[in-house]
């Protein structure tokens, strides 16, 4: 049997048609100066026709970019690939490409454009405003996942939350994860800055791209760990990647590896997830900060913390 409507959220009958209309109007109620939604710019260009471009060209004449007129569905192509010609399997990473702009758009195409470029985010934005997000928490995700993705579920909550932090932060997702652990047991993020634009989303669960980090976080979980000085408890594989990104900083090739490449060590998320695991090995063990080296003949009144002269 199917939901009742009041618990489908922005899914209920009627709820696309009414966030159409409400982003209308928020960005009709903005004037002239358009609305920033994520990384793209919603402007009014006049009776009933809008225009979309990335924020960063805002001030950029409109000659001097790739502009289509009336056509939503060029909208698709400009959401492929970043500005280095990468594809861009997270359409809601931070790394929409410049230099184009969708003219001449009624109301529908300007919601066709943008779903395009975010796919279900005016949805989400929408149930957001409202209140009816409706959100489908970890656990629950987990445990329909199959094959080499169910031992997911396996993951304890800490691990989940760092698992969130090196997957969805702003630095590599603009959505705003509004899940949980479970019902019983939050997540506990700490605060993140602003949202990139006027318009938070929210994240109403965990995606595919979450589902496969997950997946290799659990091989890196699982693998026996050694204690090294200075660094804590890692695997072999974590201080493999220690290595390689080591020598991919001294090459000059770090931050090559692709979006969904977990299997590299240089990946993205790799890195975040291994950064977040040195900071827990060093609250670990309760390892203070290198002291403050002072200089010789060093004249301040109060030394710094760890001084040899004092």
């Amino acid at each position: 049997m199917s939901d009742a409507s009041r618990s489908r959220g922005s899914h209920a009958p009627g709820g696309i048609a009414a966030a159409r209309r409400a982003l209308v109007e928020w960005i009709d109620a903005a004037g002239e100066a358009g609305r920033s939604f994520l990384q793209v710019r919603l402007l009014r260009t006049g009776d009933g026709q809008y225009e979309i471009r990335h924020a960063r060209d805002v001030h950029r004449s409109i000659l001097s970019l790739e502009t289509v007129t009336s056509d939503p569905y060029a909208a698709r192509a400009v959401a492929q690939m970043t500005n280095r010609g990468e594809h861009r399997p997270l359409k809601t990473a931070p790394d929409l490409r410049q230099g184009w702009a969708l003219v001449d758009l009624d109301a529908r195409a300007l919601w066709t454009a943008l779903d395009y470029l975010y796919p279900a985010c005016a949805l989400h934005w929408h149930a957001g405003r409202e209140g009816t997000v409706r959100v489908t928490h970890w656990r629950e995700v987990a445990a329909r996942q199959s094959g080499i993705y169910g031992a997911v579920k396996l993951l304890p909550p800490d691990v989940v939350r760092n698992t969130v932090r090196a997957c969805c932060g702003d630095a590599v997702c603009l959505r705003r994860v509004a899940w949980e652990v479970d019902g019983d047991t939050p997540l506990q993020l700490p605060p993140e800055g602003d949202p990139v634009g006027e318009a938070p989303v929210p994240c109403p669960e965990a995606c595919s791209m979450f589902v496969s980090f997950a997946r290799q976080v659990l091989v890196l979980e699982r693998a026996p760990r050694h204690e090294l000085a200075g660094l804590g408890r890692l695997g072999a594989e974590e201080i493999e990647q220690v290595r390689q990104i080591a020598t991919a900083a001294a090459a000059g090739t770090l931050g090559s590896a692709r979006e969904g490449e977990f299997s590299e060590p240089t990946n993205r998320r790799r890195m975040r997830y291994l950064a977040l695991r040195l900071a827990d090995e060093k609250a670990r063990t309760g390892e203070l900060p290198a002291p403050e080296l002072p200089c010789e003949g060093c004249p301040r009144a109060v030394p710094c913390r760890g001084c040899p002269m004092v």
